[in-house]
């Protein structure tokens, strides 16, 4: 029973980047993983990937046999790969197989899937969903769908509850475990400011309070009644939200990546827990004390900020929170809305200081695996100030 997750979005929502990067943070931390290229438009993605379509048919290939528009060819691309579920069930079988996960091996074998930028393959189009049926069916895998979307899109009234309407669409669609997700959170300062607190986008709840800005843009005004609408059916289901996602942060990527291996069920032969075997000389106690102070806000929302003057910076990976703490929506806005400035500074501290320790603690097993010698500080302890203090004379006389 192999695990994995199906990659979907809109074109420059950053899939191939959280593809590359989840290849990188994962393979740090000694994970196995595989990346399956579904995108028959990217001969070359930026990510080593085991599997590509492009060896079956390009985008290329089918807008010149058939005389194809791009978005018609990338269509048909997708149907000629579920008319041709073996050759895809073949290389994955091999992949596997190639990297050691067979027997009961198999379940720690992690498949990421990156799939092409046209939405309609996860909304309307069913090649994609009867793929990912097969798979499951046929080769017992437990995939989650992860949307990816730009953050940007939240600062205007009209765009996030096209969002939320294409984040329901597909997960009606798809019915598979669903993580939708926030990417580029740490662009989202530069789009402008944010009318409400970020934790009302992610958690999508209230959102009566959507509708005075909606009626504020003439171009959703006349809209009014039908936004009122929508948003109500969106409530109704219950069934989105949103975590974020800043590829280059590293508590950002293990807080999606802990979200998305609960969704499907998998354990990782290496605990993300173990991923140093000592500690760095600080603590979430003592990050708390360097954090940067939280500013006054000038603009005002409907959802007090106490909350998020309250959040601190999260630990570095040798030191896990519980997922529920694990860089919240409070920790987000302050560290990329509010106080990036900030939060960056503090950032560039920590990781000296975890360098410093890292270097130090490398010296140290040197030394002991060069001769079992021992720190001067450690002999120092253990014969008493003064002993050491003769030897040192001695050893400056001679």
């Amino acid at each position: 029973m192999p695990f994995g997750q199906l990659v979907i979005g809109p074109p420059g929502s950053g899939k191939s980047t959280y593809c590359y990067g989840l290849h990188q943070f994962l393979t740090a931390l000694e994970r196995p993983v595989i990346i399956v290229n579904l995108d028959p438009a990217a001969p070359a993605p930026p990510y080593p990937s085991s599997i590509s379509i492009t060896s079956l048919i390009s985008l290329q290939d089918a807008m010149e046999a058939h005389k194809l528009g791009p978005n018609g060819a990338m269509l048909y691309c997708l149907e000629y790969l579920e008319a041709n579920m073996d050759w895809l069930e073949d290389e994955l079988e091999r992949a596997l197989e190639a990297g050691g996960w067979v027997g009961a091996k198999r379940e720690e074998a992690f498949v990421v899937f990156d799939t092409p930028g046209q939405v309609e393959l996860s909304t309307d189009h069913g090649s994609l969903k009867r793929i990912v049926e097969r798979l499951a069916k046929k080769g017992g895998w437990r995939l989650a769908a992860v949307h990816l979307m730009d953050a940007h899109h939240i600062t205007d009234a009209g765009k996030y509850v096209a969002l939320l309407l294409l984040s329901l669409r597909t997960m009606l669609q798809m019915e598979l475990p669903h993580v939708n997700v926030l990417s580029k959170i740490d662009l989202l300062s530069n789009a402008g400011e944010l009318p409400l607190n970020l934790d009302f986008y992610t958690e999508v709840k209230d959102l009566d309070y959507l509708v005075p800005l909606l009626e504020k843009d003439r171009r959703t005004r006349k809209f009014s009644q039908l936004n009122k609408v929508i948003c109500e059916i969106i409530e109704d289901f219950g069934l989105v939200s949103f975590e974020t996602l800043c590829v280059e942060d590293k508590d950002s990527m293990l807080r999606l990546v802990q979200v998305i291996d609960q969704a499907v069920g998998y354990v990782a032969p290496t605990p993300l827990t173990s991923t140093h075997s000592h500690s760095p000389p600080h603590s979430p106690s003592s990050s708390r004390s360097s954090s940067p102070e939280p500013h006054s806000h000038s603009h005002s929302h409907p959802h007090s900020h106490a909350s998020h003057h309250a959040a601190q910076p999260p630990s570095t990976l040798s030191v896990h929170p519980s997922l529920a703490q694990l860089y919240s929506s409070q920790t987000v806005q302050e560290k990329w809305v509010d106080n990036t400035a900030e939060y960056a500074e503090w950032e560039r501290q920590r990781w000296k200081e975890e360098g410093d320790w890292a270097i130090g603690k490398a010296n140290e097993e040197s030394r002991k695996d060069a001769g079992g010698t021992k720190d001067w500080r450690e002999l120092k302890e253990e014969m008493g100030g003064e002993a050491m203090e003769g030897v040192e004379e001695n050893g400056a006389m001679g």
